[in-house]
């Protein structure tokens, strides 16, 4: 029992001769509203709860009223209230006490409830802070009594991923995992693993673009060399970059004016007004690049297929010949893993699908099959999936009917 938890008042028995018998080790609780109504229903029982409604002091029944009371609370309180001469003094002060400690936890509770329908996960955030963060407060709430289910965690989790960034693996995870029996350290392990990728191609970039500094740098460099040093025009020749210079060859800043801004003390190619330009415009590329990156990533077409009542096993199993296709009338799409056999491919459509065997296999694109029937009539068979680790054909019943190739 925790160190100021009231005892379960039902735990106390009326005895014959009236008093009440109970003993602290009996039960516990900490919900106080419980405690009182039970505790209340013991004193009127014992004939005692008049004493506690009236504050009176005098008779036997505060002396019972108050051993009642000192049976159902543990002993640190009962050394606190042991000098109280009245039940009902004893009474508001075990209210008072755990009245006011059920509030805070109540307002305790609702602040993280708060900040749980709130909270969003920033670009500058990684993946293991958030879900670190979302954690932390699920347990916090935990210590509260509130328990918030692991799938509601999960699917917060994804749902508070930034979209720019995100939006493809989200989509992945929503239509090939069954969020509602998927882990919250699962999800949080694929979502990081997505994440490094992401840095990885994103730091090779970088380092591309450095390099090409570098030896832009470098020629700017050469070229000033082989031209006698930076143009500018002063009074007495060329000086040391462009602006206006006193004297021949000077070096001191403070005689530069600059041909930009009309202020003394730089070059014209290190005025801070021009570098700021640049940056601003070295923001504004890196803005738009991003919004190509998306753009190109909602224009490429990702599909889930849920071919649960299609084992490809059993036909691998009787497969004989290449040219082969089965009918299978449980499949809602044709496929194949033979790329030779599409007239026409588009592989910008990708995706995967999940078999009645439980395996998921790469969608690699989507196309068109012209062949001859056994009558010597060309035919056409659209929307074929092309799943190049499928080492069998297979048709379905449904469309074949609509495309008038059975």
């Amino acid at each position: 029992m925790a160190k100021d938890e009231i005892v379960d008042a039902s735990k106390g028995h009326p005895t014959e001769g009236g008093g009440s018998s109970s003993k602290e080790g009996g039960g516990g609780s900490s919900n106080y509203t419980v405690w009182a109504i039970r505790m209340k229903t013991l004193l009127k029982v014992n004939k005692a709860w008049d004493v506690i409604e009236t504050g009176s002091i005098d008779g036997d029944k505060n002396d019972m009223a108050i051993a009642l009371l000192f049976q159902a609370i543990p002993e640190t309180l009962v050394l606190r209230y042991g000098e109280m001469d009245s039940a009902k003094k004893v009474w508001l002060a075990i209210q008072a006490k755990y009245v006011g400690a059920e509030r805070v936890k109540e307002a305790r509770l609702q602040t993280l409830m708060s900040e749980f329908d709130r909270i969003k996960m920033q670009d500058t955030k990684s993946v293991d802070d958030f879900a670190g963060r979302l954690s932390d407060i699920s347990s916090k709430m935990a210590a509260l009594g509130e328990e918030i289910e692991e799938t509601k965690l999960v699917k917060k989790l994804l749902k508070c991923m930034p979209r720019k960034k995100f939006v493809h693996i989200v989509a992945s995870l929503e239509q090939i995992l069954d969020l509602k029996t998927t882990s919250f350290e699962d999800i949080t392990g694929r979502l990081k693993a997505f994440e490094e990728r992401v840095a990885e191609d994103k730091t090779e970039e970088n380092q591309n673009k450095l390099m090409y500094a570098n030896m832009e740098s470098q020629s700017g460099e050469a070229y000033r060399d082989s031209s006698g040093g930076n143009r500018g025009r002063g009074r007495g020749g060329r000086s040391g970059g462009r602006g206006r210079g006193r004297g021949n060859g000077t070096k001191d800043l403070s005689e530069v004016e600059c041909f930009r801004c009309d202020k003394f003390g730089h070059y014209a190619s290190k005025c801070p007004d021009r570098l700021l330009k640049l940056k601003l415009q070295e923001a504004q590329e890196d803005e738009i690049e991003d919004t190509e990156v998306a753009d190109k990533l909602m224009l490429h077409e990702v599909v889930y297929l849920n071919e649960k009542k299609v084992v490809p096993n059993k036909y691998e199993a009787d497969r004989e010949d290449d040219n082969v296709w089965y009918l299978d009338n449980g499949a809602s799409n044709h496929m194949t893993g033979d790329r030779r056999y599409f007239s026409k491919l588009d592989e910008t459509i990708t995706g995967k699908v999940r078999f009645g065997d439980d395996s998921h296999i790469d969608i690699k694109g989507k196309g068109l099959i012209e062949f001859i029937d056994r009558n010597g009539e060309a035919r056409t068979m659209a929307d074929v999936y092309w799943i190049p680790d499928l080492k069998s054909n297979i048709i379905t019943s449904v469309k074949s009917l609509n495309q008038g190739v059975m």
